[in-house]
């Protein structure tokens, strides 16, 4: 989540010197099941187990399309970052995370809870949604890093 905003940031610093003046929606789809990664020494090649899940697939070639259930509005919109998600618990985890990013300046205050309309073959997604804070001051080259989440989760709420 940090590196999209941070990408995002950039890509609209860098925007009035591009030759195509386009705008830029960030997407993440949280999928929880877990996936094995092995080596195939006869083909020196490494195969990914559990990423051909059908569900997974329908819901990465539509949700960039989606629209929030009810309305006419789409789920991605400019300046904001979307977090598509099935469980609560990813709702938790991830709200968590949006905190670390609002109290480090990168994500703005406010977190907009909606449904995902329903897709074909897939039902039941929410998402959550929060403005990206564009810093056109540099930013120290202080990063932040997984221990500072990890401090951050473990006093956090």
């Amino acid at each position: 989540m940090q590196a999209m905003c941070e990408m995002e940031s950039e890509y609209y610093k860098m925007r009035p010197s591009l030759p195509y003046d386009l705008d830029v929606t960030s997407l993440i789809l949280v999928f929880s099941s877990p996936i094995s990664i092995r080596f195939r020494m006869d083909e020196k090649r490494f195969d990914v187990d559990g990423t051909y899940n059908a569900r997974y697939e329908v819901v990465k070639k539509r949700i960039d399309k989606a629209y929030i259930k009810g309305t006419t509005k789409r789920i991605t919109e400019k300046g904001k970052l979307t977090i598509v998600y099935s469980q609560k618990q990813e709702e938790t985890e991830y709200k968590r995370y949006i905190q670390y990013l609002q109290h480090n300046n990168m994500l703005g205050g406010v977190i907009e809870n909606f449904e995902v309309e329903d897709l074909q073959g897939v039902t039941g997604l929410k998402a959550l949604r929060v403005d990206i804070l564009y810093n056109n001051n540099e930013k120290s080259n202080d990063a932040l890093t997984y221990d500072d989440l990890l401090k951050e989760l473990s006093t956090g709420k």
